[in-house]
């Protein structure tokens, strides 16, 4: 329980950190637009409400709830929504630019807050149903 709580906290904090420092070039995750998940890559930048700050404080959200409450399914959603916001960005910067040393500090530190998402709802137990 202890490592679930650890790796959970920490996953979230530095998911929700990178997103106020530079993705890519010198582009902040909470400037990047939402609609590049889909849309493909621009350069331009967005204010917080339309970037992807959104689904990181959701996806962190459900992780810390889900921690609180004792449902690792919960959890599990939120790392996922994590890993995916995570992935599509990936795939998209890499259908413009097969670069990875363009990747800056917000964007690892988002992976590896991931992983540590990941390891925190793989590791918290199962709550027991009692009666």
């Amino acid at each position: 329980m202890v490592i679930a709580i650890v790796a959970t906290v920490a996953g979230a904090a530095a998911v929700v950190y990178s997103t106020f420092l530079p993705w890519y070039r010198d582009r902040q995750g909470r400037q990047i637009p939402l609609n590049e998940l889909w849309n493909g890559v621009t350069p331009t930048t967005t204010d917080m409400i339309n970037s992807l700050f959104v689904p990181i404080v959701l996806a962190v959200a459900l992780c810390l709830a889900g921690l609180v409450i004792g449902r690792r399914w919960t959890m599990a959603l939120g790392a996922f929504l994590a890993v995916v916001v995570f992935a599509v960005f990936l795939g998209q910067q890499m259908q413009v630019e097969a670069l990875a040393s363009q990747f800056r500090q917000g964007f690892w530190n988002t992976a590896g807050g991931c992983v540590l998402l990941l390891v925190g709802a793989i590791t918290r137990p199962a709550r027991h149903r009692s009666g």
